[in-house]
C-alpha cells in the first residue's frame, strides 16, 4: 500500500468497542441485536482489475432498492432519494449513491472511487475494509457539528462515537465493483427524531462529510393491548406469553411493543398480517431475517422486523395476534382463524449427515407439514419440492441444491435413511422464508425435535 496515500487498517480497539456497545447491557435493558435468524453481513472480495496506464474503471450504480430487497419493489419507488451526493480530496471521491428509510432505519448505498493509481492500489487492499471504515451519524438536524472523536473510553456526548449509530449492517456488493471503485450497502439504526445521517469516509480529512437527508415513510400504528402467545424460542419451545401494546408496520419493518409477564423470558409475540383478500401472510414471508430485540427487566421491551420483501400497506387488512385481527383503519377487532400450515409446528431430529453438519430434517415431513408439495424420482434419487412458489431439487449424495434452477451450496448431501430423505434445514430456511430450529430440552441438557415457524 502507497505509504503516502491515506487508507484506514485494522483498529482492534475500534472493533472492540464496536462490539461491545452492540452487545453490552445498558442498565436494567438487554439487547440483542441480531435475533434468532440474521444472517451476519458477508464482506464479498472485490476482483482487482489491473489499470491500463491511467485509465479509471467505470463504477456501476447501484438502487438502494436493488441493494437491500427482494421481489416488486414497485410500492416504494417513489419514497427513494436518488439524488447522488458526492465529496472527493485528492485520492478518492466518496458518494452516497441512493437512500430511504422508515424512521426507525435508514438504508444507503455508499461507493468509493480511486483517483489515482496509487488509490486505486489501496482501495483494492485487504485493509481497506474494516468495522471503522465508515462513520455514520443519525442527527435531528443538518447542522449538527461532528467534534473529535475519541479513541479510548467513553466518547464524549458531541463526539462522533456518541453519535454514531448504535446498529449498523454493513455489507459489500461485490458485483458492483471496478478497477478504481468498490460499493457497500449500509443499514443504520436512528433514534427519534433523527431525519439526517452524517456520513464520511473515515480515511478522508475530517471535513469531508456528506449530510443525507431522511424523508420517512409512511407508517401504520395499531393499538393491540391484548395477550397472547409468543413465539417459540431456542430456550422457551413452548413459546411462553406475552402482551401485545402496539405494531407500528412501515414498508420496510415492524415493531411491536410487549410487555412480558416473566421479565426473564425473551419473548417475542406469534404476529400474522391479513391481507384484503382474505389471505394470511407470516413474518417469514417478508424475509423478515434481521430481527433487533430490547428487553428490560420492568417486563416492557420492543420487537424489530426487518424485511426483505417489500410490506405493501395498501394490500393489508389487519394485524392478527391471538386468533383476532385488528384493523389498520382502527376498526373494531374480530375473531379470525389462521390456516394450521402458518402455524408452528415440531419435526423429530434426524441424525447429522456428517460430522461439520447440524441436525437434519425429513424433508418429506417438512413438506407435508406445510402443505408443500413433494415429488419423488426414483431414478434420479431426487425430490423436487415447491413451497410459496419457490422450487428446491434435492439429490441424494449431492453437494449443491437447486433453488429455482439456481445452484446453492448445501452444508452436507442429503441422504436417505430407512427410506426417508434426510436434508439439513438451511436451503429451506433461506429459500422458503422458514424459522427452523433444534430448541433445548426444558432441563437444557439436550435438543428437543425441530421447531419449524413458517
Amino acid at each position: 500500500m502507497p505509504r503516502h496515500v491515506p487508507c484506514p487498517s485494522l483498529d482492534h480497539r475500534a472493533v472492540r468497542r464496536r462490539v461491545a456497545a452492540a452487545l453490552s447491557q445498558e442498565g436494567p435493558e438487554r439487547r440483542n441485536i441480531w435475533g434468532r435468524r440474521a444472517r451476519s453481513a458477508a464482506v464479498l472480495a472485490a476482483a482487482a482489475v489491473a489499470l491500463a496506464g491511467t485509465a479509471l474503471g467505470v463504477a456501476a450504480h447501484l438502487d438502494v432498492l436493488d441493494a437491500f430487497f427482494r421481489g416488486d419493489t414497485a410500492p416504494v419507488e417513489d419514497l427513494v432519494d436518488r439524488e447522488s451526493l458526492s465529496i472527493s480530496d485528492k485520492y478518492f471521491s466518496f458518494a452516497v449513491e441512493s437512500s430511504v428509510s422508515d424512521g426507525g432505519t435508514a438504508y444507503l448505498v455508499v461507493r468509493v472511487d480511486a483517483r489515482t493509481e496509487e488509490a486505486a492500489a489501496a482501495l483494492q487492499g485487504e485493509a481497506f475494509f474494516n468495522m471503522d471504515t465508515f462513520i455514520v451519524c443519525p442527527v435531528a438536524g443538518p447542522d449538527v457539528p461532528l467534534s473529535g472523536d475519541d479513541q479510548i473510553g467513553v466518547p464524549d456526548a458531541g463526539s462522533i462515537r456518541a453519535l454514531m449509530s448504535h446498529e449498523m449492517h454493513i455489507e459489500e456488493v461485490g458485483e458492483a465493483a471496478t478497477g478504481t471503485s468498490r460499493t457497500w450497502r449500509i443499514l443504520a439504526a436512528l433514534g427519534p427524531g433523527d431525519r439526517y445521517l452524517k456520513v464520511r469516509l473515515a480515511c478522508m480529512e475530517p471535513d469531508r462529510v456528506l449530510t443525507v437527508p431522511l424523508s420517512p415513510a409512511p407508517s401504520v400504528t395499531v393499538e393491540i393491548g391484548a395477550a397472547g402467545p409468543g413465539m417459540p424460542g431456542l430456550h422457551l419451545a413452548g413459546g411462553g406469553t406475552v402482551r401485545l401494546d402496539t405494531v407500528t408496520l412501515s414498508p420496510f419493518s415492524c415493531r411491536a411493543q410487549i410487555w412480558r409477564p416473566d421479565p426473564a423470558e425473551d419473548v417475542s409475540p406469534l404476529l400474522f398480517f391479513l391481507t384484503r383478500e382474505g389471505t394470511f401472510l407470516t413474518l417469514g414471508q417478508t424475509a423478515a431475517q434481521q430481527s433487533s430485540y430490547l428487553y428490560r427487566e420492568d417486563g416492557t421491551g420492543s420487537c424489530l422486523y426487518r424485511f426483505e420483501r417489500i410490506l405493501d400497506l395498501s394490500r393489508l387488512s389487519a394485524v392478527v395476534f391471538a386468533g383476532t385481527a385488528y384493523p389498520l383503519d382502527g376498526g373494531e377487532p374480530y375473531p379470525v382463524e389462521v390456516p394450521s400450515s402458518l402455524l408452528p409446528f415440531r419435526l423429530p431430529l434426524m441424525d447429522r449427515l456428517s460430522e461439520d453438519a447440524g441436525y437434519s430434517l425429513s424433508v418429506q415431513a417438512l413438506c407435508r407439514a406445510l402443505g408443500a408439495s413433494c415429488v419423488w424420482d426414483e431414478d434420479a434419487r431426487t425430490a423436487v419440492c415447491t413451497y410459496r412458489d419457490t422450487t428446491i431439487s434435492l439429490t441424494v449424495g449431492a453437494g449443491t441444491a437447486l433453488v429455482d434452477g439456481q445452484e446453492v451450496a448445501l452444508q452436507a448431501p442429503p441422504a436417505l435413511r430407512d427410506g426417508v430423505l434426510a436434508a439439513g434445514c438451511q436451503v429451506f430456511s433461506d429459500a422458503w422464508g422458514l424459522d427452523c430450529f433444534c430448541p433445548f430440552s426444558p432441563d437444557g441438557t439436550s435438543r428437543d425435535g425441530w421447531i419449524v415457524i413458517p
